[in-house]
This record gives C-alpha cells, sequence and structure tokens, in this order.
C-alpha cells in the first residue's frame, strides 16, 4: 500500500506544476496592464495625428530609443482594434527609420497582432469577439469562410477587399489550426507590408518597373482567387 502511495514531494511538485501556466497568465496580463497604463498618453497623442506621416515622425522622434517600443504597442493594437488605421501607421513608421527596420517592425507587430486576435478568438469565442468587430461583418465573414483553409485565407490577408483584421477572429472562430493560420497570417501579409513600407520610406517615387511589378502582382493575386474562389468573391462583394 505505501509504495503506491504519493510521496509530499510528488504532490507538492503536481500543484505547482499545475498552477504554473495560471502564474504565468496572471504574471503576462499585470505585465501587459502596467505597460499600457504607462503608454496611455503617448499612444492617445499620437492616434490624433496618425493620418499625418511627418507628424507622426516629429511625436516619435520625441522619445528617442523608447519611440520604436511605443509605435510597436500601437501597431500591434491596431490589429486587434480594427479602428486604428494601421496602414497609416506602417508608412509613418517607414518615415521615421527607413525601409529595413520599419518593415521588420510592420511586419513582426502585424504578424503578433494577428495570433493574439485569433488566439482571443478561439480562447474566449463570440461574446467577446462581438465586442471587438462589428457583428454584422462577423456574421458576413463567417457565413463565406465556413470550412475553407490555408489557402482562403492566405488570400483574405492578401486582397484588400477582405477586411484583414475581422479575418483574425473568423479563422480563430473556424477550425483552421494555429500552425496554418500563422502561415497565412505571414505570408499573406507580406505583399502588404512591403508596398506600404516602400511608400512611406520612398514617398511616390518608386521606379516605373517598381510599380509595373506592383501593378502585376496584384493582378495576379486577384484572378487566382476568381480562378480558386470565384463564385463566393462574387456573392460577397456583388
Amino acid at each position: 500500500m505505501l509504495a503506491h502511495m504519493p510521496s509530499f514531494n510528488n504532490v507538492l511538485y503536481e500543484k505547482m506544476n499545475g498552477r504554473f501556466p495560471l502564474i504565468l497568465k496572471i504574471s503576462a496580463a499585470a505585465i501587459g496592464i502596467s505597460l499600457m497604463f504607462w503608454l496611455s498618453q503617448p499612444i492617445g497623442d499620437i492616434l490624433h495625428i496618425i493620418s499625418d506621416r511627418e507628424a507622426v515622425a516629429l511625436y516619435l522622434n520625441q522619445f528617442g530609443v523608447l519611440a520604436p517600443l511605443l509605435l510597436a504597442v500601437i501597431m500591434v493594437l491596431q490589429v486587434i482594434v480594427a479602428a486604428i488605421p494601421g496602414h497609416a501607421l506602417m508608412v509613418g513608421g517607414s518615415y521615421v527609420y527607413g525601409f529595413w527596420p520599419a518593415f521588420c517592425l510592420s511586419l513582426t507587430t502585424t504578424v503578433v497582432g494577428s495570433q493574439i486576435a485569433f488566439w482571443m478568438a478561439r480562447r474566449a469565442g463570440r461574446p467577446l469577439i462581438e465586442k471587438l468587430a462589428p457583428v454584422d461583418l462577423l456574421n458576413k465573414w463567417y457565413d463565406v469562410s465556413a470550412e475553407k483553409g490555408l489557402l482562403f485565407f492566405l488570400f483574405a490577408f492578401m486582397l484588400p477587399i477582405f477586411p484583414a483584421d475581422i479575418m483574425n477572429y473568423i479563422a480563430g472562430l473556424s477550425s483552421l489550426s494555429p500552425r496554418r493560420f500563422f502561415i497565412a497570417n505571414l505570408f499573406g501579409r507580406l505583399p502588404g507590408v512591403v508596398v506600404l513600407t516602400a511608400v512611406g520610406a520612398y514617398g511616390f517615387q518608386l521606379s516605373l518597373n517598381a510599380w509595373i511589378g506592383i501593378a502585376i502582382a496584384g493582378v495576379v493575386m486577384l484572378v487566382a482567387w476568381r480562378l480558386f474562389f470565384g463564385q463566393k468573391s462574387r456573392e460577397i462583394t456583388g
């Protein structure tokens, strides 16, 4: 009998092991709330000038080395809260930091924000998501994306006919696996981030070949979408 009884150390280990993920979640939430409280004023200020890339640049320069952190937090938030204009942030960030630093920052924060939104929808379900996104849009795009997989969401992030931030929640409410969503999220976001970062870094002074390449890529993606999901596309855009 005694041989099969768990020792005090084993019981204690199992209890602590079960609580460890909870402790991590509580700690992460506390850090996140503290960070948001600390950055609440600068975030509010920058949202008032977000449409002016030069004003964004002047404002960010006040924060010195902390400016990229501030921009990163806001860019993650703009994916979760659809009302914040993320495209203006990407253009403004690349105007301040140049193409490659801004490209890395924009892609990383956009993908991370999308993964968080996906996780929120997967964990919390529809009641929470309806507080963050319009219910009519959720219903519309959820019906369209029913039973769709990686390829559908890849195009959803590439093509401007889709509300990309809403699609994060739609994917989280669907049966799409986290790994497949990450692939669609990363590669689907890539073309848009490249274009917006280039516009911010170089203005509209891109070479003719660059603009032609962008136009051809856009047409190819649209044609591919029509070939794969043409019927559904006509239903939702018509």
